[in-house]
């Protein structure tokens, strides 16, 4: 299985994984419409690739009443026919990975297995790889580390 996996050490904020995904997803280069934020953290001084985590028990689709979700080969799907636009997937996701812009529920569905947030991501800070043991271990350990960044 591949997921996508952040390198903060390595992001400089230029924020070309945005722009590849709006485009992808509206045809126009705003990174408001994408399914990956970048936070900015000018006390810390870091940027941090904000992407889905793909969870094994995703938030998403256990409270949606529509439906509207379903994990397909690993990847949380979103059904756009079921969808009704509640945002209360976008509200519950612990990594504000889904997003709701003009009532647009945008939410990365790895590009059907070609991610164009890593193609466009010039420093290497998205990378999508097959899982392996120590990979896995990290996915879980920035997941935790993003809860903990949100809540701080």
């Amino acid at each position: 299985m591949k997921y996508l996996y952040a390198f903060p050490e390595k992001c400089t904020g230029c924020r070309e994984c945005t722009l590849a995904c709006s485009l992808k997803f509206f045809g126009e280069c705003n990174p408001k419409k994408a399914a990956i934020s970048v936070i900015r953290d000018e006390f810390r001084r870091y940027e941090y690739p904000m992407i889905c985590y793909q969870c094994e028990d995703p938030v998403c689709l256990k409270y949606c009443h529509q439906n509207a979700y379903e994990i397909v080969d690993g990847v949380v799907i979103r059904d756009d026919d079921r969808c009704i636009g509640c945002r209360m997937c976008a509200v519950l996701c612990p990594y504000n990975a889904i997003s709701a812009i003009d009532g647009e529920i945008i939410k990365c569905d790895l590009c059907d297995g070609d991610p164009k947030c890593v193609k466009y991501c010039s420093t290497e800070a998205i990378q999508y790889l097959d899982e392996t043991d120590e990979l896995e271990a990290r996915r879980k350990q920035m997941a935790e580390r993003v809860l903990g960044i949100a809540s701080d």
